[in-house]
């Protein structure tokens, strides 16, 4: 292939790509350079910017809303991400090896991701809402009291949310790691038994580590869709009581659209997204040096 002609491929495959380029610039790469210059401003929302520097990043370290919304949210990302792999893994295991109706579980098990996440939480609070709630009935029908507060109450309402978030992204991790679990050879399998191990030291001895990257990955994929979600928090409490449940996400929306401080919440947004996209490259890394 002559220089020219390689020069002409490229400059096609440029043009070509322009369209695409120019779209990643307008819905992504804007977006975040206009956030940032929101969050070196103060800004009500109306009218001109107010030019902050670093004042709102500097106020936020001595906020304590701000650290408390931080803990909240690795507390709240933890849990579900942790939850969701796990119960994957248990879930999966299974229908890997061909149990009996594999194919019946594998649409149940993926039915709560077809749910849109804002109703699931509407859903869901209402469930656990004292005296009538689904949740609070059944308790009461087992003797244990169908009066449970769970929502206004800070030291159940979170792990409350955590459970239904687990139960509402349980299904993509499920096919992930399912689709991992079932591209173990079997001779591996094979092998295991004629050495005499069980189907649960199979799983914990071969099967996990032969997956290992695709549950990092999908481990650090949750945890940043966690630490993002907004709808399932927002629908079940608000962010309440008080603030025992504002996660970052929440927070933000409070900042900028309750108390029309778009400067402070756009340098809550920034530090959040350096966080997760430094979270999501060292998962990216972690996955590719277990692959090597």
């Amino acid at each position: 292939m002559t220089t020219s002609t390689a020069t002409r491929k490229s400059r096609v495959a440029w043009i070509a790509a322009t369209p695409a380029l120019l779209g990643l610039l307008a819905v992504f790469v804007y977006p975040v350079l206009d956030g940032v210059r929101i969050s070196l401003s103060h800004w009500s929302g109306v009218g001109p910017l107010d030019w902050a520097g670093l004042d709102n990043y500097t106020a936020l370290l001595d906020d304590a809303d701000f650290r408390h919304s931080i803990l909240i949210t690795v507390a709240y990302s933890a849990g579900v991400s942790i939850g969701v792999v796990a119960l994957a893994c248990a879930l999966a295991a299974p229908i890997s090896r061909g149990v009996r109706g594999s194919g019946f579980y594998r649409v149940v098990w993926f039915l709560p991701s077809v749910v849109p996440t804002a109703a699931a939480g509407l859903f869901w609070s209402t469930a656990f809402q004292p005296g009538y709630g689904a949740v609070n009935s059944v308790l009461g029908f087992l003797g244990f009291g169908d009066q449970h507060a769970w929502l206004v109450t800070p030291e159940t309402a979170i792990p409350v949310i955590i459970v239904v978030a687990i139960w509402a992204n349980l299904g993509f991790a499920f096919l992930i790691v399912l689709g991992a679990m079932e591209q173990v050879p079997i001779s591996v399998y094979e092998a295991a038994g004629i050495d005499g191990a069980g189907p649960i030291r199979q799983f914990f001895s071969m099967t996990l580590p032969n997956i290992r990257p695709v549950l990092i990955l999908t481990l650090m994929l949750e945890a940043i869709w966690t630490a993002n979600d907004f709808s399932v928090v927002w629908a079940m409490t608000n962010g309440g009581p008080g603030s025992s449940t504002a996660t970052l996400p929440v927070l933000i929306y409070k900042e900028a659209f309750s108390f029309t401080d778009y400067g402070t919440a756009g340098a809550m947004a920034v530090l959040s997204g350096a966080v997760l996209l430094l979270l999501g490259l060292v998962g990216l890394r972690l996955s590719r040096g277990k692959e090597q």
